[in-house]
Protein backbone atom coordinates (compact mmCIF):
# COMPACT_ATOMS: atom_id res chain seq x y z
CA UNK A 1 0.00 0.00 0.00
CA UNK A 2 2.82 2.43 0.83
CA UNK A 3 4.40 1.85 -2.58
CA UNK A 4 1.07 2.65 -4.26
CA UNK A 5 0.74 5.83 -2.24
CA UNK A 6 4.30 6.86 -3.07
CA UNK A 7 3.79 6.17 -6.79
CA UNK A 8 0.57 8.18 -6.81
CA UNK A 9 2.28 11.02 -5.00
CA UNK A 10 5.31 11.12 -7.28
CA UNK A 11 3.24 10.98 -10.48
CA UNK A 12 0.58 13.48 -9.39
CA UNK A 13 0.55 17.06 -10.65
CA UNK A 14 1.73 19.43 -7.96
CA UNK A 15 -1.15 21.83 -7.40
CA UNK A 16 -0.89 25.37 -6.19
CA UNK A 17 -2.66 26.39 -2.99
CA UNK A 18 -2.49 25.28 0.66
CA UNK A 19 -0.36 22.15 1.03
CA UNK A 20 -2.92 20.32 3.14
CA UNK A 21 -5.59 20.75 0.46
CA UNK A 22 -3.24 19.26 -2.15
CA UNK A 23 -2.60 16.24 0.08
CA UNK A 24 -6.32 15.87 0.80
CA UNK A 25 -7.01 15.99 -2.93
CA UNK A 26 -4.46 13.26 -3.68
CA UNK A 27 -5.78 10.99 -0.92
CA UNK A 28 -9.37 11.65 -2.02
CA UNK A 29 -8.51 10.59 -5.57
CA UNK A 30 -6.97 7.35 -4.31
CA UNK A 31 -10.12 6.57 -2.30
CA UNK A 32 -12.40 7.29 -5.25
CA UNK A 33 -10.37 5.18 -7.71
CA UNK A 34 -10.06 2.29 -5.23
CA UNK A 35 -6.32 2.51 -4.57
CA UNK A 36 -7.33 3.03 -0.94
CA UNK A 37 -10.19 0.59 -0.40
CA UNK A 38 -13.14 0.79 1.94
CA UNK A 39 -12.23 -0.09 5.56
CA UNK A 40 -8.51 0.06 4.73
CA UNK A 41 -6.35 1.40 7.55
CA UNK A 42 -4.23 4.34 6.38
CA UNK A 43 -0.53 4.67 7.20
CA UNK A 44 0.11 6.54 10.42
CA UNK A 45 0.33 10.34 10.44
CA UNK A 46 4.09 10.00 10.95
CA UNK A 47 4.43 7.80 7.85
CA UNK A 48 2.22 10.10 5.78
CA UNK A 49 4.29 13.05 6.99
CA UNK A 50 7.43 11.41 5.62
CA UNK A 51 5.72 10.24 2.45
CA UNK A 52 4.36 13.67 1.56
CA UNK A 53 7.32 15.61 3.01
CA UNK A 54 4.92 17.63 5.16
CA UNK A 55 4.54 18.36 8.84
CA UNK A 56 2.27 16.31 11.10
CA UNK A 57 0.05 19.37 11.48
CA UNK A 58 -0.38 19.60 7.69
CA UNK A 59 -1.20 15.89 7.45
CA UNK A 60 -3.73 16.19 10.27
CA UNK A 61 -5.43 19.14 8.53
CA UNK A 62 -5.64 17.14 5.28
CA UNK A 63 -7.20 14.19 7.08
CA UNK A 64 -9.66 16.45 8.88
CA UNK A 65 -10.79 17.79 5.49
CA UNK A 66 -11.45 14.24 4.31
CA UNK A 67 -13.23 13.37 7.55
CA UNK A 68 -15.54 16.36 7.14
CA UNK A 69 -16.29 15.13 3.61
CA UNK A 70 -17.08 11.62 4.88
CA UNK A 71 -14.16 9.81 3.25
CA UNK A 72 -12.14 8.86 6.34
CA UNK A 73 -12.52 8.61 10.08
CA UNK A 74 -10.28 7.93 13.06
CA UNK A 75 -10.85 5.04 15.46
CA UNK A 76 -9.22 4.38 18.81
CA UNK A 77 -6.60 1.69 18.36
CA UNK A 78 -6.63 1.85 14.54
CA UNK A 79 -5.74 5.41 13.58
CA UNK A 80 -7.23 6.69 10.31
CA UNK A 81 -9.19 4.46 7.96
CA UNK A 82 -11.34 4.72 4.85
CA UNK A 83 -14.99 4.97 5.85
CA UNK A 84 -17.41 2.16 5.00
CA UNK A 85 -20.37 0.77 6.95
CA UNK A 86 -19.40 -2.38 8.89
CA UNK A 87 -20.93 -5.69 7.87
CA UNK A 88 -23.96 -6.39 10.04
CA UNK A 89 -24.34 -10.00 11.12
CA UNK A 90 -27.56 -11.25 12.64
CA UNK A 91 -27.23 -13.27 15.83
CA UNK A 92 -30.64 -14.80 15.22
CA UNK A 93 -29.80 -16.50 11.90
CA UNK A 94 -28.23 -19.89 11.34
CA UNK A 95 -26.13 -19.02 8.31
CA UNK A 96 -22.56 -18.46 7.21
CA UNK A 97 -20.74 -15.13 7.11
CA UNK A 98 -20.28 -15.57 3.37
CA UNK A 99 -24.04 -15.90 2.82
CA UNK A 100 -24.71 -12.68 4.71
CA UNK A 101 -21.96 -10.85 2.79
CA UNK A 102 -23.32 -11.98 -0.57
CA UNK A 103 -26.81 -10.75 0.36
CA UNK A 104 -25.56 -7.15 0.64
CA UNK A 105 -23.46 -7.26 -2.51
CA UNK A 106 -20.06 -7.94 -0.94
CA UNK A 107 -17.97 -10.56 -2.74
CA UNK A 108 -16.71 -13.19 -0.27
CA UNK A 109 -13.63 -15.36 -0.74
CA UNK A 110 -11.64 -17.76 1.43
CA UNK A 111 -7.88 -18.24 1.53
CA UNK A 112 -6.47 -21.28 3.34
CA UNK A 113 -3.49 -20.54 5.58
CA UNK A 114 -2.83 -24.12 6.67
CA UNK A 115 -4.52 -27.39 7.54
CA UNK A 116 -3.37 -30.31 9.65
CA UNK A 117 -4.50 -33.43 11.46
CA UNK A 118 -3.80 -33.19 15.19
CA UNK A 119 -5.12 -34.06 18.61
CA UNK A 120 -7.32 -31.37 20.12
CA UNK A 121 -6.71 -29.16 23.11
CA UNK A 122 -8.65 -29.89 26.28
CA UNK A 123 -11.15 -27.15 25.37
CA UNK A 124 -11.86 -28.63 21.92
CA UNK A 125 -11.97 -32.21 23.25
CA UNK A 126 -14.64 -31.27 25.79
CA UNK A 127 -16.82 -30.03 22.93
CA UNK A 128 -16.12 -32.48 20.09
CA UNK A 129 -14.71 -35.47 21.96
CA UNK A 130 -11.24 -36.91 22.49
CA UNK A 131 -10.45 -37.94 18.91
CA UNK A 132 -8.15 -37.00 16.04
CA UNK A 133 -9.16 -33.64 14.53
CA UNK A 134 -8.76 -31.69 11.33
CA UNK A 135 -7.79 -28.08 11.99
CA UNK A 136 -8.09 -25.59 9.13
CA UNK A 137 -7.07 -21.93 9.38
CA UNK A 138 -8.43 -19.54 6.75
CA UNK A 139 -8.63 -15.87 5.99
CA UNK A 140 -12.05 -14.65 4.94
CA UNK A 141 -11.91 -11.81 2.42
CA UNK A 142 -14.61 -9.26 1.59
CA UNK A 143 -14.11 -7.71 -1.86
CA UNK A 144 -10.51 -9.01 -1.65
CA UNK A 145 -9.75 -7.29 1.67
CA UNK A 146 -9.01 -9.41 4.79
CA UNK A 147 -12.13 -9.54 6.92
CA UNK A 148 -11.64 -12.33 9.48
CA UNK A 149 -9.24 -15.04 10.55
CA UNK A 150 -11.15 -18.29 10.94
CA UNK A 151 -10.02 -21.55 12.52
CA UNK A 152 -12.28 -24.60 12.19
CA UNK A 153 -12.03 -27.92 14.04
CA UNK A 154 -13.92 -31.11 13.19
CA UNK A 155 -13.32 -34.86 13.60
CA UNK A 156 -10.83 -35.94 10.93
CA UNK A 157 -12.99 -38.97 10.06
CA UNK A 158 -15.59 -36.57 8.62
CA UNK A 159 -13.05 -34.81 6.40
CA UNK A 160 -11.08 -37.69 4.90
CA UNK A 161 -12.38 -36.99 1.37
CA UNK A 162 -12.00 -33.18 1.52
CA UNK A 163 -9.24 -31.26 -0.28
CA UNK A 164 -7.59 -27.85 0.15
CA UNK A 165 -9.62 -26.51 -2.77
CA UNK A 166 -12.77 -27.70 -0.98
CA UNK A 167 -11.83 -25.58 2.03
CA UNK A 168 -11.41 -22.49 -0.13
CA UNK A 169 -14.44 -22.94 -2.37
CA UNK A 170 -17.02 -24.08 0.19
CA UNK A 171 -18.10 -23.44 3.74
CA UNK A 172 -17.89 -26.41 6.08
CA UNK A 173 -21.66 -26.22 6.38
CA UNK A 174 -21.90 -26.86 2.64
CA UNK A 175 -19.31 -29.63 2.67
CA UNK A 176 -20.86 -31.55 5.55
CA UNK A 177 -24.48 -31.12 4.50
CA UNK A 178 -23.98 -31.99 0.82
CA UNK A 179 -21.24 -34.67 0.83
CA UNK A 180 -23.27 -37.19 2.89
CA UNK A 181 -20.53 -37.50 5.53
CA UNK A 182 -22.84 -36.80 8.49
CA UNK A 183 -25.96 -38.76 9.41
CA UNK A 184 -28.04 -35.71 10.27
CA UNK A 185 -27.96 -32.15 8.88
CA UNK A 186 -26.39 -29.26 10.74
CA UNK A 187 -29.24 -27.34 12.30
CA UNK A 188 -28.13 -24.84 14.96
CA UNK A 189 -25.13 -23.13 16.53
CA UNK A 190 -24.19 -21.51 19.83
CA UNK A 191 -21.88 -18.52 19.54
CA UNK A 192 -19.96 -16.64 22.24
CA UNK A 193 -18.64 -13.18 21.34
CA UNK A 194 -16.06 -11.26 23.33
CA UNK A 195 -13.99 -8.10 22.87
CA UNK A 196 -10.21 -8.59 22.67
CA UNK A 197 -7.03 -6.75 21.74
CA UNK A 198 -5.90 -8.37 18.51
CA UNK A 199 -2.76 -10.51 18.72
CA UNK A 200 0.33 -9.73 16.65
CA UNK A 201 -0.06 -12.64 14.22
CA UNK A 202 -3.72 -11.86 13.50
CA UNK A 203 -2.90 -8.15 13.18
CA UNK A 204 -0.42 -8.95 10.40
CA UNK A 205 -2.85 -11.29 8.65
CA UNK A 206 -5.70 -8.77 8.78
CA UNK A 207 -3.69 -5.62 8.13
CA UNK A 208 -4.54 -3.77 11.35
CA UNK A 209 -2.40 -2.38 14.19
CA UNK A 210 -1.19 -4.85 16.82
CA UNK A 211 -3.37 -4.61 19.93
CA UNK A 212 -6.24 -2.85 18.15
CA UNK A 213 -9.86 -3.72 19.11
CA UNK A 214 -11.27 -6.96 17.76
CA UNK A 215 -14.18 -9.34 18.26
CA UNK A 216 -13.50 -13.02 19.00
CA UNK A 217 -16.37 -15.36 18.21
CA UNK A 218 -16.42 -18.99 19.31
CA UNK A 219 -19.11 -21.03 17.55
CA UNK A 220 -20.16 -24.63 18.21
CA UNK A 221 -22.38 -26.12 15.50
CA UNK A 222 -24.74 -29.01 16.20
CA UNK A 223 -26.63 -31.49 14.05
CA UNK A 224 -30.38 -32.03 14.31
CA UNK A 225 -29.89 -34.59 17.10
CA UNK A 226 -27.93 -32.11 19.22
CA UNK A 227 -24.46 -33.61 18.67
CA UNK A 228 -21.59 -31.12 18.36
CA UNK A 229 -19.97 -31.44 14.91
CA UNK A 230 -17.88 -28.29 14.36
CA UNK A 231 -16.02 -25.81 16.53
CA UNK A 232 -14.95 -22.51 14.95
CA UNK A 233 -13.03 -19.46 16.09
CA UNK A 234 -13.45 -16.14 14.25
CA UNK A 235 -11.38 -13.00 14.85
CA UNK A 236 -12.83 -9.81 13.31
CA UNK A 237 -11.12 -6.40 13.41
CA UNK A 238 -13.48 -4.25 15.47
CA UNK A 239 -14.24 -1.74 12.70
CA UNK A 240 -15.30 -4.35 10.12
CA UNK A 241 -18.34 -6.00 11.66
CA UNK A 242 -21.18 -5.54 14.10
CA UNK A 243 -23.58 -8.13 15.49
CA UNK A 244 -27.29 -7.43 15.64
CA UNK A 245 -30.00 -9.17 17.64
CA UNK A 246 -33.75 -8.72 17.45
CA UNK A 247 -35.45 -7.79 20.73
CA UNK A 248 -38.39 -10.05 21.50
CA UNK A 249 -41.76 -8.45 22.18
CA UNK A 250 -43.16 -11.49 23.95
CA UNK A 251 -44.50 -10.83 27.45
CA UNK A 252 -42.65 -13.78 28.97
CA UNK A 253 -39.29 -12.76 27.49
CA UNK A 254 -36.76 -11.25 29.91
CA UNK A 255 -33.76 -10.93 27.54
CA UNK A 256 -33.02 -10.35 23.88
CA UNK A 257 -33.17 -13.53 21.83
CA UNK A 258 -29.72 -15.11 21.52
CA UNK A 259 -28.15 -13.19 24.45
CA UNK A 260 -27.01 -14.68 27.74
CA UNK A 261 -25.44 -13.03 30.77
CA UNK A 262 -21.77 -13.82 31.43
CA UNK A 263 -21.17 -15.46 34.79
Amino acid sequence: MLSLLWTCYNTSIRQVGPRYLNIASELRSQIIDGTLAANQVLPSEAVLSTLYEASRITIRKALEVLRNEGYVDSRQGFGWLVVSPPLRQSLGRFSTIEDQMAEIGVRPRRKVLDSEIRWPSKEIAEILGEQEMLRVRRINLADELPFARVTVWLPSALAKDFSLSDYEQNSFYQLLNTRNVIKRPLSRAVQTISAIAIAEEDAKLLGVPNGSPALRCLRTTFDSAGDAILFSEYVFPGHLTEFVTEMSGEVMSIAPSGLRLVD
